[in-house]
């Protein structure tokens, strides 16, 4: 099972909460994977993202314009915590006008079940600070019925496997998974909404779409280039 306490350590560590906003631009159908668990996820040693920021412009609802942040994922390494084996991410994030790049970790493992899990480490390198455990399910694979609910004070969260779908982004096609995370308020008045990770198959994340929490401010990481090491 996984943990209330590290949920919340994850979601403190990225800052924000992650809710989507809509995919408009999302064609579904009901076409079933054509990849098995064990070959969805590449997380060798070499392989390296690199990823756009959009936020969402408030003067043009439905628009999001480049925020200026460029991130490069990078596998660096194997590594083994207690008794877990992680790939190793750097994460490098730079910005048009900051000379100053911001470097924080990740750490990535396939499971039993084919599910990728993660543990966002922030600037904790070595992840002396952290009480580590299987790690939170950013993506099932296709598992599609995997299914986990997670519950705050301020709403429950529904996570599930959505149907393959094509995706344009940034001038190229990809054939994905959504994996969505539906987010159900406490309170009635607010509005509910969606968390997305879409993977390709053996490419990894290609488009993030979220939404924060308490806000309406939102934002898209989208997949600009990619290296991959078989």
């Amino acid at each position: 099972n996984q943990s209330l306490n590290f949920m919340k350590n994850y979601f403190i560590k990225i800052s924000i909460l992650f809710l989507a906003v809509s995919f408009a631009s999302c064609s579904n159908d009901d076409s079933s994977p054509s990849t098995t668990n064990t070959e969805f996820f590449n997380i060798n040693v070499g392989s390296r993202w690199v990823y756009k920021k959009y936020d969402f412009d408030f003067s043009n609802p439905g628009v999001y314009t480049f925020s200026g942040q460029t991130e490069t994922v990078e596998v660096t390494e194997i590594v083994t915590i207690n008794g877990f084996t992680f790939s190793k991410l750097k994460h490098i994030k730079t910005f048009e006008n900051n000379s100053n790049p911001v470097i924080e970790y990740e750490f990535l493992r396939i499971d039993e079940q084919g599910h990728l899990r993660s543990i966002y480490a922030g600037t904790d390198e070595t992840m002396e600070h952290f009480v580590v455990n299987e790690g939170f399910v950013q993506h099932p694979g296709t598992d599609s019925g995997f299914q986990f609910v997670q519950e705050y004070p301020w709403g429950t969260i529904n996570y599930s496997l959505a149907g393959e779908t094509t995706m344009s982004v940034e001038n190229n096609n990809y054939r994905v998974l959504p994996y969505k995370g539906v987010f159900i308020p406490t309170d009635p008045d607010s509005a509910s909404k969606t968390v997305e990770y879409n993977y390709q198959a053996q490419v990894g994340l290609v488009k993030r779409v979220c939404h924060a929490a308490f806000s309406n401010y939102s934002w898209e990481d989208r997949l600009v280039s990619y290296t991959l090491v078989p």
